[in-house]
């Protein structure tokens, strides 16, 4: 399997203009296990920190609101 080169700096700008997981594994055509590979070697390399990294995957109170009124919704429409 050949190796594809990434441009490291792109990929950490779109990291931190806040793309998600999902939208990153599009843009770059990886798997999910890839994606943590390259997270990892983007760490290692000192490019970005586990603690940005981190932070990135946090929810804000407001996306876990958001959840709980759409699963409100779901149940409300089965009901």
């Amino acid at each position: 399997m050949a190796t594809r080169q990434l441009k490291a700096k792109e990929l950490v700008k779109d990291i931190r203009s806040g793309m998600d997981d999902n939208e990153l594994m599009r843009k770059y055509e990886l798997t999910g296990s890839q994606l943590e590979s390259v997270f990892q070697k983007l760490i290692e390399a000192d490019f970005i920190t586990s603690l940005e990294l981190w932070e990135r995957c946090r929810l804000s109170d407001t996306q876990i609101t958001k959840a709980f009124v759409e699963a409100q919704k779901a149940i409300d429409e089965l009901g």
